[in-house]
């Protein structure tokens, strides 16, 4: 009996260690930490779930208001969008971070400023623009973004 105590005594400490050490391990090379590599494409995922019965409504603000503003203003569309159809979100979008993690540092970046004065061309005025965008917002119930990256190899 004794010896199993032992062992999960010891089988907990070496967990432990490793929970401790495994973000640094994941992190670490010979050089030091790593950033950001050569390679290394940022995307920013943004997690969407609509109200009851609303996503259908936050749909179609999306593409006959918020797409004809992306393509008015010449800002970049999102790389991917999934509608879920299972799990907790109605719709992930992706957005590739052009500038990597220094896009983050932006309130409102300059392409944000442009999309919102084509919506506002668009609707008429920035008070318009902003009701249009307001209405989206009333059909959400919760999002969430999160920043990551992906490898892409050089191409020959």
């Amino acid at each position: 009996m004794r010896t199993i105590r032992n062992s999960g005594k010891l089988l907990a400490a070496t967990a432990a260690l490793f929970l401790v050490t495994a973000p640094t391990m994941a992190q670490d090379d010979d050089e030091g930490p790593i950033t950001q590599d050569e390679d290394a494409k940022y995307l920013s995922i943004t997690y969407v779930m609509f109200k009851p019965g609303q996503r259908e409504a936050g749909m179609e603000i999306i593409s006959e208001h918020f797409v004809p503003a992306t393509e008015k203003a010449g800002t970049s569309p999102p790389m991917l969008a999934i509608h879920f159809q299972s799990g907790k979100w109605d719709m992930a979008v992706i957005w590739e971070l052009k500038g990597g993690m220094a896009d983050l540092e932006w309130y409102r970046s300059p392409d944000n400023i442009k999309w919102f004065a084509a919506l506002a061309e668009l609707e008429g005025g920035p008070e318009q623009a902003a009701a249009v965008w307001q209405s989206y917002l009333d059909t959400v119930a919760e999002s969430q973004t999160e920043v990551g990256h992906h490898h892409v190899p050089e191409a020959d």
